[in-house]
Parts: C-alpha cells; sequence; structure tokens
C-alpha cells in the first residue's frame, strides 16, 4: 500500500458534516466510495478532523492507502477522483507521503475563516454560504473582540460538548492557543480569519457569535475578555454563530510542500 495526502475542497450545505455516520450522507462517506469505486475494494480514509453540517472547506486534507497496482503520478489523481465525485465535493492536490504521515496527527494548526454579510438583503449566491447581520453592529469593536482570542487560554466557555469528552475531563483539555486573527472587509462582507494549534466543537463558531455580541453591544469587551481569561464552570459563549459562514482553509503542517514545491513553514 501506499499512502497518498489529499487537499479537498467542499459545498458543506448537502452533507451532515465530515464525519461518516450511517447514511452516507457526510463529505467521507462520498469520498470513500469514491475510492472503492476506483480500487474496486473498500477503502478509508483518514482526514484532518472534523467539519460540522453546512461547514465548508477550501483545504481539508485526509490521506489513504492505495494499492500499489494504482500508483500513478500524483498530479493524476485529482482528475481521477474527481470524475467519480459530485460537483461540491473537489480533490484540489495530492502527494506521496511517507508511511509515518497522518492527516490528524501530523497537523501542527488549522486556519479557519468566517463570512458575515451585512447586506440589507441578502444576496441569494450567498445563502448558506455567509451569516446574514445587516443589523447596526460595529466592525471596529468586531476586531477589537476577535483580537482578543490571541494566546493561550482555557476556551471551556468557547467550546460544545460532543457527549464523548473522557471522565473526568482532565486539566487543560480546554486549552487552545491561537496565532492569529484577522478581520478584513470586502464591499458588504466581512471575513474573520483565525488561526491556531487546535479548536474544539463549535469553537469559531462560538468566538465568532461572541464577537459579534460585542459589536452589538450586547456585552462588553471587558465581559467577553473576563470570560476568555476565567471562565466559571457553567459560564458559555453567549450566541454561537450558524455554520453557513465557517470554511476551513488550511491545514497546517511542520515540514510540507504542495503542487508549487515551495516549503510551507
Amino acid at each position: 500500500m501506499t499512502r497518498i495526502r489529499f487537499t479537498a475542497a467542499y459545498d458543506g450545505r448537502p452533507y451532515l458534516g465530515w464525519q461518516s455516520q450511517p447514511g452516507g450522507r457526510t463529505v467521507q462517506d462520498v469520498l470513500e466510495r469514491a475510492f472503492s469505486g476506483l480500487f474496486g475494494i473498500p477503502c478509508r480514509i483518514h482526514g484532518s478532523g472534523r467539519t460540522d453540517a453546512g461547514v465548508h472547506a477550501l483545504g481539508q486534507v485526509f490521506h489513504a492507502d492505495a494499492p500499489d497496482t494504482h500508483r500513478i503520478p500524483a498530479d493524476k489523481w485529482p482528475a481521477a477522483l474527481n470524475t467519480r465525485l459530485p460537483r461540491t465535493i473537489r480533490i484540489t492536490h495530492a502527494e506521496y507521503v511517507p508511511p509515518g504521515f497522518h492527516a490528524r496527527f501530523s497537523a501542527t494548526g488549522k486556519t479557519y475563516r468566517y463570512c458575515i454579510s451585512r447586506a440589507p438583503i441578502l444576496n441569494p449566491f450567498d445563502a448558506g454560504l455567509a451569516w446574514h447581520r445587516p443589523l447596526a453592529w460595529s466592525a471596529d469593536i468586531l476586531e477589537q473582540a476577535v483580537h482578543l482570542f490571541r494566546g493561550t487560554h482555557d476556551f471551556t466557555a468557547f467550546a460544545a460538548l460532543r457527549g464523548n469528552e473522557p471522565r473526568p475531563i482532565p486539566e487543560g483539555y480546554f486549552r487552545r492557543t491561537i496565532t492569529q486573527t484577522q478581520v478584513e472587509q470586502a464591499g458588504e462582507h466581512v471575513f474573520i480569519t483565525f488561526t491556531g494549534t487546535g479548536f474544539l466543537y463549535k469553537m469559531v463558531r462560538l468566538m465568532t457569535g461572541a464577537a459579534h455580541e460585542a459589536a452589538r453591544g450586547k456585552i462588553t469587551l471587558e465581559e467577553l475578555a473576563r470570560l476568555i481569561n476565567a471562565p466559571l464552570p457553567d459560564d458559555k459563549s453567549p450566541f454561537c454563530a450558524p455554520p453557513d459562514g465557517l470554511t476551513l482553509m488550511r491545514v497546517h503542517y511542520p515540514e510540507e510542500t504542495f503542487g508549487d514545491k515551495k516549503k510551507i513553514n
């Protein structure tokens, strides 16, 4: 078997998230059917992590082990698979990697972007791709709020529970590091970008929702800062943004080469 790393882009609207589920309506399920049809045998793929129902990706990474009989040039893999995939999922890159590479455990971080539309009337082409927030709010305060998340914090207040957490929850379980944040405006769209070493369940949506509540004047920046730095056991972010505007942009690895063969740190 030969290990291959793939990069995939997908529109999350038709799917129940990334993770395989009974019924087969997830991105992983669709990809595995494409691989199994190509190989003629069942194939399991391993993603860098989950995206929820309705969440999109431009840079999701996964790996698969292909039979040696299917060793083709790496740049031919996208076309070979895309012909078997719906238009809402596309393989954008493939490369052969050492057998020790793992899409999830080799990753060092991720970058997510959230899109908010300020348009008075939502453009129908933004439906499911942006959070429509036309009411008055301050983009300047939004930026200040988003920057509060930078650094290493206990993000208990910004994590939903899946129900499969270890019990008792170990100390530091909700501790994460946000290395970079950015807020950009382009016309009627506002884009919030988070880069971090790892993200908890619904963490980006909860951070975005809280920052937007501050921008609306519903909570103060001081209240938000206290929620980040010293959350009480029952404290939670006051609002969770919907999945519509969230996109996984990139998964980071210590040293990697893509199609242009440039090293990315």
